[in-house]
């Protein structure tokens, strides 16, 4: 059986949120969120068309980022989720619910 994989994009906690997603049963990709000269969908697109489900940690992401990643979500027809605060197991948790909800 295939894990399920969740892109975190925001925040500088990569390992933490890696050894989550491993307790958790689940592969999570990681981008930091900040780019030089605005986000570009190249830098995004390889990631999100790899996920399940993309969690976006709004505090952590300027709104070009966030408009670029839900721009390719769309596109991708993948879920995002945008999740307040910066507590890793809460956004894994996040992902997987948003996941399990789009299965039932």
């Amino acid at each position: 059986m295939r894990k399920t994989k969740i892109a975190i994009i925001g925040g500088s906690q990569e390992h933490t949120y890696k050894n989550i997603g491993n307790k958790l049963g689940c592969e999570i990709m990681f981008h930091g969120g900040k780019s030089r000269n605005g986000a570009s969908k190249k830098e995004f697109r390889p990631l999100i068309k790899k996920a399940d489900c993309v969690v976006v940690l709004l505090g952590a992401c300027g709104h070009i980022t966030m408009d670029v990643v839900k721009e390719l979500c769309k596109e991708n027809q993948k879920q995002v989720v945008f999740h307040q605060g910066f507590g890793a197991s809460g956004a894994v948790k996040n992902g997987l619910r948003a996941i399990q909800h789009i299965a039932s």
